[in-house]
């Protein structure tokens, strides 16, 4: 099956052959429709099943159908709400690229926290057709009256869980509540968490739900390993496990910027090449750890969850045998999905 009998235009339906796609995946051929039709949408799907073309298609094709009514400022139309700024960045490169292709001009704006909020803001002069954000930089703009959501009609959450699971469940329901009631809804995540299951409960009218299973192919081979530890024993048993096993390359998950900093900190002093990467360390920082991890200068990287959304970008620096998490996800599936992200990245 190709792109043809998903009801996108032949503008898209060019641009996607620019990309050298030829056929949708399972959630793309699934979701195009749906979301074509109006209809809100709850998709479930692993990471690389290609979730963000199966909404930014037929989203920006909706754009094109009802062209904006003023010259002047643009009225955001069109909102994806994403956890990460690495998450904002690869999705707005993606409608962007798309965008330029298309016979009529749609701007697309990606905000996100960490960097300085004025050159955002010049950027949003003039509005924007689609802003892609992080919670708390969109609100940060919405505080200064740079952005209006009064006119938007569709409204993503990729990656709901997580959203949810980094702790921005208040910025979101405080953006929800400036939303207009009458809109669309598409609902992207990669587990069944019942936090997102309440999430849909309430955002979603009659959604339409997918479910795309991974294909033997596509799940990584993961050893899983669980051990009981008292929290002041954790890190002298991971500098443990990584002397004794030999283990290079190893990406360490905790909660907290100060954790990863102190884990970081401890191994270090104790002979275990390990650096901090974290969401309030610079941009130029944070690239020097990752070029500096990639050619073997750090044998650990003790991070946050930004690392793992950091490994969905097509550049993806990682090449990490090993994953350890100080706090484990909440259930199995959440687990297994988290430590397949970052693996299936790295091949």
């Amino acid at each position: 099956m190709n792109f043809d009998p998903l009801g996108l235009t032949p503008s898209l339906l060019r641009a996607v052959g620019d990309m050298g796609l030829y056929a949708p995946t399972p959630i793309q051929a699934e979701a195009i429709p749906a979301v074509l039709k109006s209809a809100d949408v709850w998709a479930t799907a692993p990471t690389g099943s290609g979730k963000t073309l199966a909404f930014a298609l037929p989203l920006l094709q909706h754009l094109l159908a009802a062209p904006r009514q003023t010259n002047f400022r643009r009225p955001v139309r069109t909102l994806v709400l994403v956890p990460t700024r690495e998450l904002a960045v690869q999705v707005g490169d993606v409608l962007a690229n798309l965008a330029y292709k298309l016979p009529q001009s749609l701007k697309v704006n990606t905000v996100f926290g960490g960097v300085s909020v004025n050159p955002q803001m010049m950027a949003l002069r003039g509005g924007a057709d689609i802003v892609v954000a992080t919670p708390g930089r969109l609100l940060d703009l919405i505080d200064q009256n740079a952005v209006r959501l009064a006119d938007v009609q569709h409204l993503v959450l990729d990656e709901a869980d997580r959203l949810l699971d980094l702790g921005f469940a208040d910025e979101l329901q405080r953006v929800l509540a400036l939303l207009p009631a009458k809109r669309q809804t598409l609902l992207f995540s990669a587990t069944f968490a019942p936090e997102v299951e309440a999430l849909a409960a309430k955002l979603l009218r009659d959604p339409v739900r997918i479910t795309v299973e991974a294909f033997e192919g596509h799940k990584p081979d993961i050893t899983q390993r669980a051990i009981r530890v008292d929290e002041k024993s954790r890190t002298a048993l991971l500098r443990h496990l990584i002397t004794e096993n030999g283990w290079k390359q190893v990406l360490v998950f905790v909660a907290t910027r100060y954790a990863c900093e102190h884990v970081a900190n401890k191994l270090y002093k104790a002979g275990v090449f390990a650096t901090p990467f974290h969401g309030e360390m610079s941009q130029g920082a944070r690239q020097e750890v990752l070029s500096e991890f990639k050619a073997g200068r750090w044998d650990v990287v003790v991070t946050t969850d930004l690392a793992r959304a950091a490994s969905t970008s097509p550049c993806c620096p990682w090449s990490s045998t090993t994953t350890c998490r100080a706090r484990p996800p909440t259930t199995p599936t959440a687990s297994a999905a988290r430590a397949g992200q970052v693996r299936m990245a790295t091949r």
